[in-house]
């Protein structure tokens, strides 16, 4: 037995091999397109050969009448009898005729030959006019062998016209000789033009679409093939062109996608394992921070639960990591708290962790109450007033403004609309489209999943996010703008899982 058939699976493998070569000996679209051209081909000079033939019986049938028509100048100028029979003979058969008869006023003379045949199977009238006698051409070319027919035409003299009979088989041998002239011609200008209209859609059509065929095959077998094999499009402004581009604009972004699945992927693996050995270190770190609580120092007193409240979001994420191996977090519980102590804790921490020389402005109003759960809205802003105090740290000093980041709140049409400003370089516009995705915002340095996990936090309230003008501040950075329903109905609102767990932008 052969190595391939000894091995687990061999016999499959052995009919994929066989299946694979029957695909490449099919019949393929050059074939197919050669083989219909040629028969277009033929069929388009088949078209062209009944009336072809039809023209050439009546030209062969003129030719006889034209030297019946010689033949019967010379008889009908010659005294009656005076004609010897040898020479009679020899214009009857210059003529091909049986016999030559010349009717004038009124009355029908043979001037050459016995009497006609008295069967005589068919008779064609060329006064008549009919050209291109196609059913009679048809007729003549499955005739039988034997039979007779009578020719008539003009007359010479003044005479009223001139008939000759003859037998059909000459005519009938003559007709099948040029229809096999004509098909060998037919046949060698088909087999040329199919060619040459055959490579021309190979090189125009067949070839890209293989191209783009082959691109399909080979990025479907392995979808994660380096950017070098996505498919190139040949430029032009055609179909398949076209159908180029959007194949590579396709092959990239699922490239892109791909990646991104594969880096979150690895992403939560390590996060799941950091977070193991992270709710290890809180646990200790919880504990220590309630006794701190109980402690004589006023300082002590005052940061201890802002430290208890911190360690327990961690905690909380740790273990909800660990529990589905992916954060996901529960419902909002909908209930009212002052925006603006919220706001302050949030800038309280994050000014703890910032570069000196950026200012913290909380614009909300003192007493500023919001519908919303209070948890993941310290998350939302802190994501947010986090990333603009990094985008502050990387603005040169002195950059025309101060290193300021503002956050107020109004309402306006039954909507609660929280803005945080900064007043750091901006968001590119490239990014725009993709900035609350994972890893969309493109900024060095951090996880690109801050944005993304605020997005799905403010979605889960039945709100929105996203860029704001900024005309009202002074200088063109970034402002983020969360508009928050106020409908007491959102307490059962589900929200999509949020991918990676973590307040850091």
């Amino acid at each position: 037995m052969s190595e391939l058939a000894m091995r687990p699976g061999g016999g499959l493998a052995a009919r994929d091999l066989g299946a694979r070569k029957r695909k490449r000996i099919r019949f393929g679209l050059a074939a197919r397109v050669l083989l219909l051209n040629i028969i277009f081909v033929i069929a388009a000079a088949t078209i062209v050969y009944v009336p072809s033939i039809a023209s050439y019986r009546d030209s062969w049938l003129r030719g006889r009448l034209s030297r019946a028509y010689i033949a019967a100048l010379v008889l009908d100028a010659a005294p009656h009898s005076m004609i010897p029979s040898e020479l009679s003979r020899e214009l009857l058969d210059s003529v091909g005729a049986r016999t030559i008869a010349l009717s004038k006023h009124g009355n029908r003379q043979i001037l050459a030959g016995a009497e006609p045949p008295r069967g005589i199977d068919e008779i064609y009238d060329f006064h008549e006019g009919e050209a291109f006698r196609i059913v009679d051409a048809i007729e003549t070319l499955i005739a039988p062998p034997g039979r007779v027919i009578a020719v008539l035409g003009e007359a010479p003299r003044g005479g009223e016209s001139i008939a000759i009979t003859m037998d059909e088989a000459p005519l009938t041998k003559a007709m099948r000789a040029y229809s096999l002239r004509l098909l060998g011609v037919t046949l060698f200008m088909s087999l040329i033009v199919a060619s040459l209209a055959t490579i021309a859609i190979h090189v125009m059509v067949l070839r890209p679409v293989r191209r783009l065929t082959d691109s399909l095959i080979e990025f479907g077998a392995n979808p994660e093939t380096p950017a070098s094999r996505i498919i190139v499009p040949g430029g032009g402004t055609d179909e398949i062109a076209r159908a180029q581009e959007e194949l590579a604009k396709m092959q990239n972004a699922l490239l892109r996608e791909l990646k991104q699945k594969k880096h979150l992927a690895a992403l939560g693996l390590a996060v799941a394992k950091i977070s193991h050995d992270m709710r290890n270190m809180l646990t200790p770190a919880q504990l220590l921070s309630d006794r701190l609580a109980n402690a004589d120092d006023p300082l002590a007193q005052r940061l201890a639960p802002k430290l208890a409240g911190a360690i327990g979001r961690a905690v909380k994420l740790c273990e909800a990591t660990l529990a589905y191996g992916r954060a996901t977090d529960d419902p909002p519980a909908l209930a009212p708290f002052v925006l603006d102590a919220l706001v302050g804790e949030v800038i309280e921490v994050v000014a703890l962790e910032s570069a000196p020389g950026i200012e913290f402005c909380n614009k909300v109003e003192k007493g500023f109450e919001v519908l919303a759960d209070c948890e993941q809205m310290f998350r939302v802003l802190m994501n947010l007033v986090r990333n603009a105090a990094q985008a502050l740290e990387s603005t040169p000093a002195g950059a025309g403004s101060p290193k300021r980041v503002s956050i107020q709140a109004w309402r306006e049409e039954g909507a609660t609309v929280i803005e945080i400003a900064d007043t750091g370089p901006g968001v590119p516009q490239d990014l725009h489209e993709r900035l609350f995705t994972p890893f969309g915002s493109g900024r060095s340095g951090g996880s690109g999943l801050g944005l993304a996990i605020a997005a799905d936090l403010v979605r889960g309230h039945g709100g929105t996010i996203g860029l704001a003008a900024h005309d009202q501040y002074e200088s063109p950075g970034a402002v983020f703008r969360i508009t928050l329903p106020e409908r007491k109905d959102l307490a059962g609102v589900n929200q999509a899982p949020i991918a990676i767990p973590g307040p850091s932008g």
